[in-house]
């Protein structure tokens, strides 16, 4: 599979996100708001389109790397999520449980990429780091700035539950920059994208998923050796 970089990074992109929640995720219903990435050479841009308060939501990627050019999709609902590979044609469903807060089973957090949700929550918690508020996108921003690495070394422009720009090292100081280009909140979201396309092959992935659930009961999860 060609495009197992980006493909991954579409599945991480959606991983921490609180997907299953009786409540809301959003306090707006539908919009969408596109980025720019930038990592280590490469350059992303992908969008977040979300309806029913969160509920619904999509991430389109696209992707170039040393010229090469990958697609990929992540829908997610209350029952189901998808990852669509375009280049390749594929899609994986994955089941969702409802008692789940996240999907981090999926195993999304080893593959890359960036998580602007948990980011955002990571930022704002505290309330400590805010610098005072710019404007971005004609959005009024909150501005935080972090030195210590645990929670994100660099600058963050956060407006109500989204990140608009973030400039940051990661843990092996690595830098990223993310800035959003464009942001529709409030906005009608075309019911066709949470569709899966036509005449793609779909593997269901909920067997193994249940495998794996079932390995973890009988023999835990293996602990993290901080390396």
């Amino acid at each position: 599979m060609k495009s197992t970089g980006l493909f991954f990074l579409a599945l991480f992109v959606a991983t921490g996100l609180q997907a299953q929640i009786a409540g809301n995720l959003f306090s707006s219903k539908s919009g969408k708001i596109a980025y720019r990435y930038e990592y280590s050479g490469s350059v992303t841009n992908y969008s977040i389109y979300f309806d029913d308060y969160g509920k619904k939501q999509c991430f389109d990627l696209v992707g170039s790397n040393a010229g090469a050019s990958d697609h990929s999709r992540t829908i997610i609902t209350p029952e189901t999520m998808y990852v669509i590979n375009y280049d390749d044609k594929q899609v994986m469903k994955f089941p969702l449980d409802a008692k789940e807060k996240t999907i981090d089973a999926y195993g999304g957090s080893s593959a890359g990429g960036v998580d602007l949700q948990e980011m955002m929550a990571e930022i704002t918690k505290s309330g400590k780091g805010k610098v005072g508020q710019e404007t971005v996108l004609g959005k009024n921003c909150d501005v935080y700035v972090f030195n210590e690495s645990e929670e994100g070394k660099g600058k963050y422009w956060i407006w109500k539950e989204f990140v608009v720009k973030a400039d940051f090292l990661d843990e092996n100081g690595n830098h990223s920059y993310i800035e959003a280009k464009e942001i529709a909140i409030d906005a009608t979201v075309d019911s066709k994208i949470f569709e899966i396309p036509s005449g793609f092959e779909i593997m269901d992935m909920s067997q193994t998923m249940q495998q794996m659930k079932q390995l973890q009961e009988m023999y835990g999860v293996p602990e993290d050796d901080g390396e």
